[in-house]
């Protein structure tokens, strides 16, 4: 009985020290993520990298939709305005989407994918009433998400418009995957 007793306090001191030593790690990583500027998934991200000022694209014509397959139960169709894909600096990708609802009305919106950070943003939406794009100036960057109704940006993030986190090449060469419809093989974060 008292052997017994003699190798549970051992134990008991491995596994508090292990116990310690997993909460020290934790900190130690979340303290670095901090200082590299990463948040959280509920808390909008912000780029690091400085690029060009946005400037509004041309209205999105028909002839210049391509349709990205989004899987997953979306009632929406999602297309990209070829003309308006851009590439500011080496991991920003901006472009004009396009959601319609199978009733007819569309969403239309000026946005860019930062490859480096993996986030989105709304630079501005579509007015069909006034003929222009209306600026949101304070819209936030958002982490890509592979659920919900912002899974077109994880679609668009790992199969056609980022290699790693870099922009996947040039706009005409995100534009030729699209018409493709080829995905890569890297899985959807």
């Amino acid at each position: 009985m008292i052997a017994a007793i003699a190798w549970k306090a051992p134990i008991r001191h491995a596994l508090y020290a292990l116990a310690c030593s997993l909460l020290f790690s934790l900190a130690v990583t979340a303290s670095a993520q901090d200082s590299n500027g990463l948040q959280g998934l509920l808390e909008p991200s912000k780029p690091q990298a400085k690029v060009a000022p946005v400037q509004f694209p041309a209205a999105p014509q028909n002839s210049n939709l391509i349709k990205v397959a989004v899987t997953g139960g979306s009632t929406l169709e999602f297309f990209v305005d070829r003309s308006s894909i851009s590439i500011a600096g080496d991991a920003l990708v901006r472009y004009t989407l396009v959601a319609r609802s199978a009733h007819g009305p569309s969403n239309v919106s000026y946005e860019g994918l930062d490859c480096a950070q993996d986030s989105w943003r709304i630079y501005g939406v579509w007015s069909a009433g006034s003929q222009r794009w209306t600026p949101n100036p304070s819209s936030d960057w958002h982490r890509v998400n592979a659920g919900g109704f912002t899974r077109i940006h994880a679609v668009l993030d790992t199969d056609y418009v980022c290699e790693g986190r870099l922009a996947a090449g040039s706009s005409a060469g995100i534009v030729a995957k699209l018409r493709r419809g080829i995905h890569t093989l890297r899985p959807t974060p």
